[in-house]
Order: structure tokens, then C-alpha cells, then sequence
């Protein structure tokens, strides 16, 4: 391997890394200061291509009352659209929010 392919794969490597730590940060931050909201399962996408991954979205309000829709970090496989939930959301990021 040349000195570019190596460079290519520690750049690769370094950016994984970087949004591996940031959401682990993210992660942190809302289950240590997230606000608890009430929310509804607002619509389920299949995102993957070969594979069926599934990306789950909620729509609840924040503090000052803008309603809002987030995606869900930890989805159950049993959610359906239009179920009631119970989450905490960032409080800079309002759109990520997990479920309580």
C-alpha cells in the first residue's frame, strides 16, 4: 500500500473515531440534563439498502412549546407509528432524544 492509501484509511479511521465520540457525548448529555417530554411515534423510514434498518421519529414539545420532531437514538422494534412515548431530548439539540 502507498503512502496515499494509507493516509486515505487514518483519515477514514480518524473521522469514524469523531462521530463515535460525539455521539457517545451526545448520549451523556441527555440522560445527565435531557428534558422529559411526552411525544408520538410521528413516522418509521427504512433507510438501508440490502438491509432493513429502520430509523424512528418522534414528534413532542419542548420547553418553550415548539413542536418538534426527533430522531430516536434507542428505538424498540415494537414502536408503531402513532404510539405514545416517553423521551428525553437534548437541550441545545432539541431533535435528538432518546427514549425514557
Amino acid at each position: 500500500m502507498d503512502t496515499k492509501g494509507i493516509l486515505l484509511w487514518v483519515g477514514l479511521f480518524v473521522v469514524c473515531a469523531g462521530i463515535y465520540l460525539i455521539s457517545r457525548r451526545m448520549k451523556k448529555q441527555i440522560e445527565e440534563s435531557g428534558i422529559e417530554a411526552d411525544g408520538v411515534i410521528s413516522r418509521i423510514e427504512d433507510v438501508g439498502g440490502d438491509d432493513v434498518t429502520l430509523h424512528y421519529y418522534a414528534r413532542y414539545r419542548t420547553e418553550d412549546g415548539t413542536e418538534v420532531e426527533g430522531l430516536l437514538s434507542n428505538p424498540r422494534s415494537d414502536l408503531e407509528a402513532g404510539q405514545q412515548v416517553r423521551l428525553k431530548y437534548h437541550p441545545k439539540h432539541k431533535t435528538n432524544a432518546r427514549l425514557i
